[in-house]
């Protein structure tokens, strides 16, 4: 036995004092402090029993036929040291065969909860080392993916380069006869083979409203596309490419057609589907790249050039720089998720805005035309001018918020509410009680804004799915798709950013805003008093008071610069005084509908330069000379 009982000669003696019986009662409290004070000294305890253990059995001593208690009911008889000696060493036999056989069950115990402890810690050891090689996984992964857009890309260009070799010896072959040519007489030069024709690589599956800047463009079914750029100023236009992807043009859009694999988008919107064929798609871009990974996406380029991708299905990687291989940054977007090239070229994230594009080609052409006019019912129910607002949608204008269309009695709160989750929306209000109303984020005021009761009867909405009956005007209903309406029952403000409409549509020019006019004649039989009102950057700019006939009143057609940034649209009651009568509001059967409101786009002139540039290809574009 070894350890630091033998610093300790006290301790031994303590031992043989326990082991032959005649402990007294103070050394055994000081053993007992001993031991529990310090492990070092437990273990020299117990292997100090198990030598004497060991001992007796050797010696063949018998085991004593009573049993001794131990633990903490364990006392010893100071009297009986004075007894017989066999007596007290029959005792602590009993009581030492005892220790050694607890000594055995807690040994037993600790291995148990030792082992327990082990395979514990090999489970956390496996599962942390699990999650590392998932993660490794998913990394390369990642990187393979991008490989393989690489090699695909490199494998393109080594077609291009054979192809383009080929056409260039085919050239040389053909004009070498009249280089080589004697000036003796006429030599006849064999008849040179006819250079392979370009390749084709879109043809139109759909169109709807469509117009080409070049109007000797086709727009019908069928109609083939080689290696070209194209510019659309009207409507939409459905590729099918050779590759097996499926791209749809909204206008106005300047595109250039490479391969059946890849185009380049110099601005405007565009969205791809690829086909279970595909061996995938590139979206090249002024200062991006868009690389497919299996998906559904959208592009928009902006007129500084900003790429913004959105991700419908799939994954796609977004890169910065027009080189698909050499990216100077990237990043991997997913289903659900936006980011954004900016112009110098820095990435970033963006909130997802599934209206942002339109994904597939309309089944009926609506009201909303890309390049001609912008439905500003659609925009109200978070569209984008286009057809890809919700259904059962409103702006609550005493919070800003979308909701479900509601009607009842409310008061506004005299404040302007911003729009943050509608870009072409800047903000709505309720017309206060005869106070210069603000009516845009910059803060210019209304300030022929007339006394009203300061109560509104229902949010602004277009009525597309809402529960509420198409409103009729001079017998035409308006809230459809195909006849769009703005319901703003008095007193009702909404103001559209016209910079930011502007933005969404790169290559085209807000020229004017047109619309129609009236209190509905569906709403009740009780008369009516309504006041119409079109501000731009607060200014007045058309006003209709005290309109008391049902009907369509007249219109609106008004021209807009490109320095005028906000246009607002407002209605009040007419100045009347309430009444204690059930229908005594002033707002009482004031259904007012602006039907069919509009922002009217003229090509932009940059658009028509790019076209006016491309010309030439044109007749490559349907031939392939």
């Amino acid at each position: 036995m070894t350890g630091p009982a033998f610093e300790h000669p006290e301790f031994l003696e303590l031992l043989g004092a326990l082991r032959e019986g005649r402990i007294t009662r103070e050394q055994f409290s000081r053993l007992d402090r001993w031991l529990a004070d310090d492990p070092a000294m437990r273990r020299c305890y117990v292997e100090y029993m198990l030598l004497c253990a060991e001992l007796r059995r050797y010696h063949g001593s018998p085991k004593p036929s009573e049993e001794v208690p131990t633990g903490p009911d364990w006392n010893i008889d100071i009297e009986s040291a004075g007894k017989p000696e066999d007596s007290a060493a029959n005792r602590v036999d009993a009581m030492l065969d005892e220790i050694i056989e607890q000594d055995r069950r807690t040994e037993s115990r600790l291995s148990a909860e030792e082992a327990r402890h082990q395979e514990e810690t090999r489970k956390e050891t496996i599962r942390k080392v699990a999650e590392a090689a998932l993660e490794r996984y998913r990394e390369q992964e990642r990187v393979r993916q991008e490989q393989l857009a690489y090699r695909q890309y490199l494998a393109r260009r080594r077609q291009l380069a054979v192809g383009g070799a080929a056409v260039a010896i085919l050239l040389i072959l053909a004009a070498l006869p009249w280089l080589t040519r004697s000036t003796v007489g006429p030599v006849d030069s064999p008849v040179s083979p006819a250079p392979a024709p370009v390749p084709v690589v879109a043809q139109i599956a759909r169109s709807s409203d469509a117009r080409w800047l070049d109007s000797e463009l086709s727009t019908l079914p069928g109609t083939q596309f080689r290696p070209s750029s194209i510019s659309l100023t009207q409507g939409f236009v459905e590729l099918a490419c050779d590759g097996g992807t499926s791209v749809l043009l909204q206008a106005p859009v300047a595109v250039r057609l490479e391969t059946g694999e890849r185009l380049f988008l110099e601005r405007g919107t565009l969205s791809v589907r690829i086909g279970e064929d595909s061996d995938g798609f590139i979206v090249r871009t002024p200062t991006g790249t868009v690389v497919d990974y299996g998906t559904a996406f959208g592009v928009l380029v902006g007129s500084r050039g900003e790429t913004e991708a959105i991700v419908y299905e799939g994954k796609v990687g977004l890169r910065s720089g027009s080189d698909p291989v050499r990216a100077v940054t990237s990043m991997i977007l997913t289903e659900g998720q936006a980011g954004v090239v900016e112009e110098g070229g820095r990435l970033a994230a963006k909130a997802f805005e599934p209206g942002r594009v339109v994904r597939s080609m309309p089944e009926t052409p609506g009201f909303g035309i890309p390049g001609m006019r912008m439905d500003l019912a659609d925009i109200v129910a978070g569209g984008n001018g286009f057809g890809t607002g919700g259904p059962n949608a409103g702006i609550d204008p005493s919070t800003g918020l979308q909701v479900a269309p509601v009607q009842q009695d409310r008061v506004g709160s005299g404040q302007y509410w911003p729009v943050s989750w509608n870009r072409l929306v800047d903000g709505v209000f309720v017309p206060s009680r005869g106070m210069a109303q603000m009516v845009s984020s910059e803060g210019h005021r209304f300030a022929e804004c007339p006394t009203t009761n300061n109560i509104f009867y229902l949010d602004i909405t277009n009525m597309i799915g809402t529960g509420l009956e198409p409103q009729r005007l001079d017998g035409c209903d308006y809230g459809t798709r195909d006849r769009p309406g703005i319901l703003m029952h008095a007193n009702l403000g909404i103001t559209f950013d016209l910079r930011a409409i502007r933005q969404s549509s790169p290559g085209a020019r807000v020229a004017r805003f047109r619309s129609g006019f009236g209190v509905s004649e569906s709403g009740t039989d009780r008369p009516c008093n309504a006041d119409f009102w079109v501000l731009v950057d607060g200014q007045v700019r058309f006003s209709r008071l005290k309109v008391r006939e049902k009907g369509l009143a007249g219109r609106v057609d008004m021209e807009l610069t490109d320095q005028d940034r906000f246009l607002t649209l407002v209605t009040t009651d007419g100045g009347d005084k309430d009444t204690s009568l059930p229908s005594g509001r002033a707002t009482d059967s004031d259904w007012c509908v602006f039907a069919e409101p509009c922002i009217e786009l003229a090509t932009a002139q940059g658009l028509r330069q790019d076209a006016e540039a491309s010309k030439p290809s044109v007749d490559r574009i349907m031939s392939g000379r």
